[in-house]
């Protein structure tokens, strides 16, 4: 065999001797089975046998970090969620991942470390796509050439040449990597690449009118490795229509958010906002109710997160802790590695926000998100930097102060006199801890005007009877009044549970569901069976009537009724102590160019949702056309034909 000198590019200098064992068939004539060499350093390189290791194991083993806050050998701890990722980014079946994130989160440094794992592991052309040519250099100098120079393992496969560390194309012993950005098709067009980076692809400009999308461009160039290429899109959204958001809702079959585990209760949850401390629901970024300066808040770390089970509250410090417990988990709640080994997906996508980062405090969430209650331009950065979710810019209907002035000097329980309630009705919406309700009272006549009784947040159906059936209603003159027809959400939260508390009180509850569009207001649809459960079918005992209704339809109807002033008919009262966080939930929705109702992300809807079941439920009962007291029906009666005159023809 042999073993011919190699060029300086893999270091001629001979290293340690080696023992070969070569079969008949390939043993030269006079060699011996056994026979000791010495082997060049390129040649030691590719004869090497690699280890299998996760991508992550491999960071954490060979990287090393400079350009960054916390320079020095990758740890996993410190971002535990970006172990996943790499991790699935190996995975066999996987091609494409897919990872809606904000800035801050340590995405891009993850995404190099998977390149950095296919340069040691198993090389191959890669190409990484940037906005811009100023991103691409400087990521390039700053970023990539730094991450294999700063690197020892991946030090040892550079060239030693300049020229080889150009900014656009980056020449290993065994791969190339080649840097473009997303307007310079040429760069895209003729480069067989296994390994594809899209980096900010909602950045990229629009395509050209000679050119498709910057985007397809790019990934034809991993046709040659159809079978074993791998794909990152990575981006921080901007707008419903952005392509990461587009990728991750359409193109991933599987999607997967970050679960922590509480270090006070060891319970699991998924980690959300959960906006203001009135908001009644446990869980979620809490600040002082006192407080409503964000530079306050920020400069002295006076936000905290409640845990949803718990109430505890964790600093940053135990947030931090609260994510090293966590894990990735699909929307069916499997485990991330168990998830890709039972389906094989070959795209995935991963929903990353700030508040799990150890590099965004708990303070600058809340903070921002108070600044965009003021300032338009700040929430979209809320939206998109934080929750890491695309922005709906919408026009407010209604403003808060307007809906205050709806309160009236009512203490909760209590109606007006007179004789002037026809009927009273109650609105739940439902949510996954627990159940927002409104109790109304309504007036005689067309004009609909009505009275709230009470409204809150309970977390049982247990407290939830007792609000709606227990609790007494009274009117100036001491008359008891009670809840005829309540009226609960029955969709995408508990609906097995709401449908047994509608049967238990069948007659007085319907469960309901909302749709965009139908040619009447409400109609009813039979049910005969509960929500499948583990794939069998479970029969409703005597079954429930399901309430549809036309939301858009009744949304119109209260938000015109929003607009009368408290003096005149019909107008919607509120109780005297109606809380603010009522107010801006009745201010939440807007009509878009679709002429239907939507809701922004960031506005909780529930107390605009449980009116809206209220008019529902007065329509059903027809509560509008009961008569006054006193005041008699009237009824038509045909008066008999007048008897024809004697010997008057009935012909013509």
């Amino acid at each position: 065999m042999l073993l011919t000198p190699q060029p300086a590019a893999l270091a001629h200098i001979p290293v340690g001797p080696v023992v070969l064992t070569l079969p008949a068939s390939m043993r030269p004539e006079g060699w011996p089975v056994r026979r000791e060499v010495k082997l060049y350093q390129g040649e030691r390189k590719v004869w090497k046998s690699r280890r299998g290791m996760r991508c992550s194991r491999w960071a954490a083993q060979h990287r090393v970090v400079t350009m960054s806050s916390r320079p020095g050998p990758w740890r996993n701890e410190t971002t535990p969620y970006l172990t996943g990722i790499m991790d699935a980014s190996w995975h066999p079946s996987v091609r494409v991942v897919i990872c809606c994130k904000p800035p801050q989160v340590g995405m891009s440094e993850a995404v190099n470390n998977c390149i950095g794992y296919a340069i040691d592991c198993d090389p191959a052309p890669a190409l990484y796509v940037y906005p811009d040519e100023i991103t691409a250099r400087h990521n390039s100098t700053a970023r990539i050439q730094k991450m294999i120079t700063d690197t020892p393992r991946l030090n040892e496969y550079a060239t030693g040449y300049q020229d080889d560390m150009a900014t656009l194309e980056i020449n290993l012993q065994h791969m190339a990597i080649y840097l473009a950005w997303a307007s310079s098709a040429a760069g895209l067009a003729n480069k067989p690449i296994k390994y594809l980076v899209l980096d900010e692809i909602d950045k990229y400009p629009p395509p050209g009118k000679k050119e498709t999308s910057p985007i397809l461009l790019a990934e034809k160039r991993t046709t040659t490795y159809e079978d074993d290429y791998k794909e990152w899109k990575i981006s921080t959204p901007t707008i419903e229509s952005g392509a990461i958001w587009q990728a991750l809702k359409k193109e991933a079959q599987e999607i997967y958010h970050y679960w922590v585990r509480c270090p006070l209760c060891g319970c699991w949850q998924l980690m959300r906002f959960g906006g203001e401390t009135d908001d009644p629901r446990p869980g979620g970024i809490k600040f002082p109710a006192d407080e409503r300066n964000p530079e306050t808040i920020q400069a002295n770390r006076l936000a905290w997160y409640e845990c949803e089970h718990c109430q505890g509250q964790w600093t940053d410090a135990l947030r931090n802790k609260a994510v090293r417990l966590g894990e990735w988990r699909d929307e069916e709640g499997y485990e991330l590695m168990a998830s890709l080994n039972l389906k094989r997906p070959a795209k995935v996508g991963f929903h990353i926000s700030a508040w799990i980062s150890p590099f965004v405090s708990l303070s600058k969430c809340a903070a921002q998100f108070l600044r965009g209650l003021a300032d338009k331009v700040e929430m979209r950065d809320f939206m998109n930097g934080i929750k890491a979710e695309p922005w709906v810019d919408f026009h407010q209907e209604r403003t808060e102060e307007r809906i205050l002035k709806l309160r009236d000097e009512r203490p909760e329980g209590t109606v007006p006199g007179g004789e002037r309630i026809a009927g009273i009705t109650a609105g739940i919406d439902t949510q996954d801890n627990g159940w927002q309700y409104e109790v109304r009272a309504w007036g005689y006549g067309l004009e609909q005007e009505s009275w709230q009784v009470r409204a809150g947040f309970v977390t049982t159906f247990e407290a939830l009877d007792t609000v709606l059936w227990d609790e007494p209603i009274t009117d100036a003159e001491g008359n008891v009044h009670v809840v005829e027809l309540a009226v609960i959400d029955a969709m995408g939260h508990q609906t097995y549970e709401v449908y047994e508390w509608a049967r238990r009180n069948k007659g007085r509850v319907y469960p309901f569901k909302g749709e965009a569009r139908m040619r009447q207001p409400f109609d009813f649809t039979p049910l005969e069976y509960y929500p499948t459960k583990g794939g069998k079918k479970k029969i409703i005992p005597g079954g429930l009537q399901l309430l549809r209704a036309d939301v858009n339809y009744y949304k119109n109807r209260l938000s015109s009724l929003l607009e009368i002033a408290p003096a005149d008919p019909g107008a919607w009262h509120l109780l005297a102590n109606c809380t603010e966080a009522w107010a801006r939930m009745m201010t939440a929705e807007f009509v878009g160019d679709d002429s239907l109702w939507h809701c922004p992300d960031h506005k909780p809807n529930h107390g605009w949702d449980c009116s809206v079941y209220n008019l529902v439920a007065a329509d059903v009962r027809r509560i509008k056309h009961r008569p006054r007291p006193g005041q008699e029906v009237k009824q038509q009666v045909k008066k008999p034909q007048q008897q024809q005159q004697a010997g008057r023809s009935t012909r013509w």
